[in-house]
């Protein structure tokens, strides 16, 4: 059997639209590969953490990898196969084709993984697409926006520093980064990504560049191939560019804080109540928060995935701790903004840019619809400082160790994101929750500062 034509069904299946999104076929591939005078043609698939992974291959191999994937050993990537059983292949998401211009004479294509020509469960890509089509049937669509945060930072000998001096809002001088911000950001709009805005954020060395809103799918693309290039581009000017969520102790940490709202199948946002305020949010919006609330402390272990993320998730620095939500308050774990009228979101900030974002979108999701189908109601909004006033309100997990507890107790997303995957993510995320704790003879002993073993694992590979 062809494998090229059972992925174009699924792909069918579950295609939204969306203008990352450009239908090809394989010989419009094979035409502009010779046009543009391409080399290498780079197949993507994305291992249970979130980190990209795949091979490389010459245009003169493409046209039989377009049509019978590529096959590769499962067992050697994150959280797909043991090693009986791991012949998998993996397809490319033809739609997917880019140039990428952070890399000479490259095409990307992100890919799905199968195994016995079926769609591997454990596959992020797929699990995302799997929940966006279970919550279409419901009449229902998500939107999402990113505000993805990230350091510059250097090395100078075994030290790493903050790239520059900036504070929140800052231009050059002390904003050094700006050069770099505007030629990353130049080079994916020429991809057709587009941006709210970019900015220096409260921490030196820090930045935010914000997404516009799009579907889960090619929002979650679109992280992957801004943390690529971005990572490409600061090498290529002796920096780094990393994601870990807490590289300093002390100041900020990075977050990604996901904007969301609910869409009808005819695109109208179901948040909105029919008189506009950006005080008040439609019954459908307030359960749907509810969801997201009443499953916090399982969605930790996905949205805040790393041991480091929990040295984030602490009082005093513009990141969630108690299961909150409140109307432009920043102490919550969820927002409402009021900016303006005419739109109606919220503002999730418990999520870490160390994430999976197909995982983490799915969750997140399924958390809110299972709100609004449970016709669930938040406890009243919180007008007030919850890092100074917090007496019964509950408590975001303080470690990953407690995190994965909580997730392995939640049925809906276990089941909703696939038993099996979570069994083998929890199993994973526990060995590296076990290998810190050996390192460092418990979790109290080093919980207030930023370890070498932290700096090791995650600043170049978050």
């Amino acid at each position: 059997m062809n494998i090229a034509l059972l992925f174009i069904s699924v792909r069918d299946k579950f295609h939204y639209e969306s203008w990352y999104y450009m239908p090809r076929e394989p010989t419009e591939i094979i035409k502009e590969v010779e046009r543009k005078n391409i080399k290498y043609i780079r197949f993507v698939i994305v291992d249970v953490f979130g980190r990209p992974k795949g091979v490389i291959v010459r245009k003169y191999t493409l046209k039989d990898y377009l049509t019978d994937g590529v096959g590769f050993d499962g067992s050697s990537v994150p959280g797909y196969a043991d090693i009986e059983d791991s012949d998998l292949v993996m397809i490319p998401d033809m739609d997917t084709f880019i140039i990428t211009p952070w890399w000479d004479r490259t095409a990307l294509m992100f890919c799905h993984v199968y195994k016995d020509e079926r769609p591997h469960p454990h596959d992020p890509r797929f699990v995302l697409r799997g929940v966006m089509d279970k919550i279409q049937k419901l009449g229902y669509k998500v939107g999402v926006g990113v505000e993805l945060e990230f350091f510059l930072v250097k090395r100078i000998g075994k030290e790493i520093v903050p790239y520059d001096r900036g504070e929140y809002f800052d231009y050059e001088p002390l904003n050094e980064g700006v050069h770099f911000k505007v030629r990353l950001m130049e080079m994916l709009e020429s991809l057709g990504f587009r941006f709210e805005k970019l900015h220096h954020e409260v921490a030196p060395g820090q930045y935010e560049m914000d997404f516009m809103y799009d579907d889960l799918l090619s929002t979650a693309d679109r992280v992957i191939l801004f943390k690529l290039a971005a990572k490409c581009v600061a090498k290529k000017m002796g920096l780094i560019a990393t994601f870990m969520p807490k590289p300093f102790w002390g100041i900020n940490g990075s977050g990604a804080h996901l904007h969301l709202s609910l869409h009808s199948i005819d695109g109208e946002n179901l948040f909105m109540l029919e008189r506009r305020s950006p005080y008040r949010l439609s019954s459908i919006a307030l359960s749907f928060i509810a969801g997201v609330l009443s499953h916090a402390r399982a969605l930790s272990a996905i949205v805040s995935p790393t041991v480091n993320s929990y040295k984030r998730l602490v009082p005093g620095h513009e990141a969630p701790v108690y299961i909150s939500w409140g109307y432009g308050n920043r102490s919550t774990l969820i927002r409402v903004p009021v900016y303006r009228t005419g739109k109606a979101k919220i503002e999730y900030r418990h999520p870490d840019p160390s994430f999976n974002p197909y995982l983490a979108f799915a969750s997140v999701a399924l958390a809110g619809i299972d709100g609004v189908e449970r016709g669930l109601r938040p406890e009243d909004h919180v007008d007030y400082n919850v890092y100074h006033r917090h007496e019964g309100l509950p408590c975001l997990p303080e470690t990953l160790e407690e995190a994965l507890q909580e997730l392995l107790k939640d049925e809906l997303l276990v089941e909703g994101l696939g038993r099996s995957l979570m069994e083998k993510y929890i199993k994973l995320r526990r060995k590296e929750w076990e290998d810190y704790i050996e390192a460092h003879g418990g979790w109290e002993k080093s919980r207030y500062c930023i370890t070498e073993w932290e700096i090791d694992r995650y600043l170049e590979l978050a």
